[in-house]
C-alpha cells in the first residue's frame, strides 16, 4: 500500500516500497523503453519505405511524362506525314484523271484529227515553217506555207512521211518572194 502526504509535513517518515520483479525478467521501465524503440524503428523503417516509394514514384511519373512527350512528337510527325499523304494522292488522282481524259481524246480521235496532228509533229523544231493552209483531195492532202529558209523543207517532207499517215510526200511548187519561200507539198495517203 502506498502513503500519500497530502499537507507536506516532512516529520513524518515515508515508507518507500519497492515493486517486485514479475517474472519475466527486467523492469517495467526497461521494457518500456525496448518497446518505444521498436516502435521508433518501426516508425522510421515506414518513412524510409514511403520516401523511396515517393521518390521511385517521381521517377516513373517523370519517365512516363517525357515517354508521353515523345509519343505527342511523334504523333504530330504522323499527322503531318498523313496529311501530305492525302494531299499528294489527290494531286495524283487530279492528274491521273486529266492524263485518262486526255488518252480518250487521243483514243477518239479520227480522220482530221489525226491528219493534223500528223502534220503538226511533222514540222522540225526551232525551224521557221509557217502553214497557211491545208486541203483535202481526192488522193490525199496540199499542204501550203511559207519559210525563210527553203532547206527545211527536206526534213519537214521526211517527217510527214515517217508519220505513217502519208505513203507519198512530193514537192509541187516553190515559189520566192523577196525573202519568203512559199511551197506546196503534195501527200498521197496510205491505202
Amino acid at each position: 500500500m502506498i502513503k500519500v502526504n497530502l499537507l507536506n509535513d516532512y516529520s513524518v517518515p515515508v515508507e518507500k516500497h519497492q515493486s517486485k520483479p514479475s517474472g519475466g525478467g527486467g523492469s517495467v521501465s526497461s521494457k518500456a523503453s525496448m518497446t518505444g524503440f521498436v516502435y521508433v524503428v518501426a516508425v522510421l523503417a515506414v518513412a524510409v519505405s514511403l520516401g523511396y516509394m515517393w521518390t521511385s514514384s517521381g521517377k516513373a511519373i517523370k519517365e512516363a511524362n517525357d515517354e508521353n512527350q515523345h509519343l505527342e512528337r511523334e504523333l504530330k510527325i504522323m499527322e503531318d506525314l498523313r496529311r501530305q499523304f492525302v494531299e499528294l494522292e489527290q494531286k495524283k488522282q487530279e492528274r491521273q484523271g486529266r492524263v485518262n481524259i486526255i488518252e480518250r481524246l487521243l483514243m477518239s480521235q479520227t480522220g482530221p484529227v489525226k491528219l493534223l496532228n500528223a502534220i503538226i509533229q511533222s514540222i522540225p523544231p526551232d525551224r521557221e515553217i509557217w502553214l497557211t493552209s491545208l486541203e483535202q483531195t481526192n488522193t490525199g492532202v496540199k499542204v501550203k506555207g511559207e519559210t525563210r529558209v527553203p532547206d527545211v523543207l527536206p526534213n519537214f517532207m521526211e517527217n510527214l512521211e515517217k508519220s505513217g499517215i502519208f505513203s507519198v510526200v512530193d514537192i509541187e511548187q516553190i515559189e520566192r518572194r523577196e525573202e519568203i519561200y512559199n511551197f506546196s507539198i503534195v501527200c498521197a495517203g496510205n491505202n
